[in-house]
């Protein structure tokens, strides 16, 4: 008889492992797993009204299974041993209460009518009802948590038991017969079903482990995919056709990595960029779909699989489902990546991962860039700040200094005219925030050519430099506040002699240095030490301070300006990083 009723208990968790396996195939069992309701656009069928409606499938399932269980079980001594416990407990566990109620209701009720003349019933009816409570508070608990460890299954489909033989013992009469019913069943039912629990749930985790996986290399894929489409996350809405034309390049290379049905990246009613899927599709204020307008809401990925006839996606859910995720930029626009996903599938969590992860990235990288372009823009007033800065006296002393020499040497006239018109010319037209070496010293040269005029015999300035040693980018005006500040406040305060200013650039391995000397009086150590502090220099005009603090907000605090000063003279020196052939990339982005 043992033997017997062993063999009907692993027949009941064969037959539930085989339930559990066919149920791993159902889309609503699906649906109840990985939670992919959350997903979905409110009002949908498929939203909070139908997941309660496949709760109470799920709940009828389990039922019929408890049903099952109670016509192939083996009677001993008037009790009816099987794995009812584990259908009750089970349906709480996945569905929650709406499951669990409706299994319960099912079983206790089946086991009631069908049974009512056993002495057990009385005891089973009531062992089911407390199994039922048991597995809607556990999964009221755990909101749809499939996470139960085996330890946690074996440990509450023991005591479950252990509940069902107590009932028979209390509620079962004669009592002899009872305690005969116990001994018989007490092993097969306690630690079979326990067993049999685990295995039955065993056979669901294995579905997460795969959907882990499928996750996993999905994000691996979107990273793969993102790296590619960075070069051309420029998507400014005041150049349409460079928009057009990188967006399309986005789409194509998502189409190429993801294989998917069809791509869009849409802006309010305009495609910027669209596979061949969407090319028959036309949006409008009037057929403007829901889809679009919960991403656009709600800022949340979407996905949606029941189509109504007046969305302009419609011709495209027959075979499809559709995922929108949103891509917030700065200005709290919302652009919508949009992805077609061919239907059939028993879950879209990975794709709903890669989808969203992509253009949780595209939005990041696209804040960056225009983080970028602001910082560009507020570098670009600060150059031409510093060009309206220019002492306007250096234009007129520079003009008296020509009118003297129209008189007396008319071809150093036209030199320094000349000298002056390069000058202004560069300092109007050259707005780019790095320039060349070559081009800073030039513009530098311009500068002392018509002060070394001005002042005649009094000052003679001096370069230094190979040309292959002016290769590196330099921020432009960088180098004359600098100069000019040797030449007005070092060499032309010299008592005596004449005033030097020297510009030496020496090419070294991974900096080109940069050295302006001069032979004044030296500098007030209370000006250097303001300049360090970040504090304002006084009578400077716009040179050291402005010099410090871009080349530190540039380069880093490594390359501020190393001073040295004495009553022999100054030496102000920089390091420029070695970037040949390309300007500094902060001015590029």
């Amino acid at each position: 008889m043992l033997w017997d009723v062993i063999y009907s208990i692993c027949f009941n968790i064969c037959l539930l492992v085989v339930l559990a396996f066919l149920m791993t195939k159902m889309s609503f069992v699906q649906r109840l797993l990985f939670n992919s309701d959350d997903m979905e656009e409110p009002g949908e069928d498929s939203g909070k009204n139908g997941q309660l409606t496949d709760k109470l499938i799920l709940g009828v399932i389990f039922g019929i299974f408890c049903i099952i269980s109670d016509y192939i079980g083996i009677q001993v001594e008037g009790a009816l041993p099987n794995a009812r416990v584990i259908g009750v407990l089970s349906a709480g566990f996945i569905g929650g209460p709406v499951s669990g109620i409706v299994t319960t209701i099912i079983a206790c009720v089946h086991r009631y009518v069908i049974f009512p003349e056993r002495i057990s019933t009385v005891a089973c009816v009531l062992s089911a009802m407390i199994h039922g409570v048991i597995g809607c508070v556990i999964g009221y608990r755990k909101q749809g948590s499939m996470q139960y460890s085996n330890r946690f299954l074996l440990v509450i489909t023991f005591i479950s038991e252990l509940i069902h033989i107590a009932m028979i013992l209390l509620l079962t009469r004669p009592f002899a017969e009872a305690v005969e019913i116990v001994e018989k069943v007490i092993v097969p039912m306690v630690i079979i079903n326990s067993v049999g629990m685990v295995i039955f749930f065993n056979v669901f985790k294995s579905i997460y482990s795969t959907e882990d996986l499928k996750v996993a290399s999905k994000v691996a894929l979107a990273m793969r995919t993102a790296e590619r489409c960075t070069p051309y996350l420029f998507l400014d809405g005041k150049d349409r056709n460079k928009t057009a034309e990188n967006s399309q390049k986005i789409i194509d290379i998502i189409m190429k990595e993801y294989h998917c049905q069809g791509v869009a990246l849409i802006q309010d009613l305009q495609f910027l960029g669209r596979s061949s899927a969407f090319d028959a599709i036309e949006l409008t204020a009037d057929n403007y779909p829901r889809l679009l307008s919960a991403t656009k809401t709600y800022k949340n990925t979407r996905i949606s699989r029941i189509p109504i006839p007046e969305d302009g996606f419609y011709v495209l859910y027959e075979k499809n489902v559709i995922i929108s995720a949103p891509i917030v930029r700065d200005d709290n626009q919302v652009l919508a990546l949009v992805v077609l996903v061919k239907k059939n599938a028993y879950s879209y969590k990975a794709d709903i991962e890669f989808v969203t992860g992509l253009a949780n990235y595209f939005a990041t990288q696209l804040k960056l860039s225009e983080m970028e372009a602001q910082k560009e823009a507020l570098r670009k007033a600060e150059l031409t700040t510093l060009q309206s800065q220019i002492n306007p006296h250096f234009l007129f002393n520079s003009l008296n200094t020509i009118s003297y020499f129209c008189r007396e040497k008319p071809e150093k006239a036209r030199e320094l005219l000349l000298a002056l018109s390069s000058y202004f010319r560069n300092m109007l037209e050259d707005i780019d925030y790095m320039v060349t070496l070559e081009t800073e010293l030039e513009r530098v040269k311009a500068y002392t050519l018509l002060e070394e005029a001005r002042f005649e015999d009094r000052l003679s300035v001096e370069f230094k430099a190979k040309k292959e040693d002016l290769t590196c980018c330099v921020p432009n005006l960088i180098l004359q506040p600098i100069v000019e500040n040797a030449i007005h406040h070092g060499a032309m305060k010299r008592e005596r002699g004449v005033g030097k200013v020297t510009v030496r650039v020496k090419r070294e391995e991974k900096n080109t240095r940069i050295d302006v000397i001069d032979n004044g009086p030296g500098m007030d150590y209370r000006i250097i030490e303001s300049l360090y502090g970040g504090e304002k220099v006084e009578h400077t005009g716009i040179g050291l301070m402005n010099v410090q603090q871009r080349l530190v907000s540039i380069y880093g605090k490594g390359y501020g300006l190393q001073i040295v000063t004495s009553e022999e003279g100054t030496d102000v020196r920089m390091h420029i990083p070695n970037q040949e052939g390309k300007k500094h990339e902060d001015s590029n982005r």
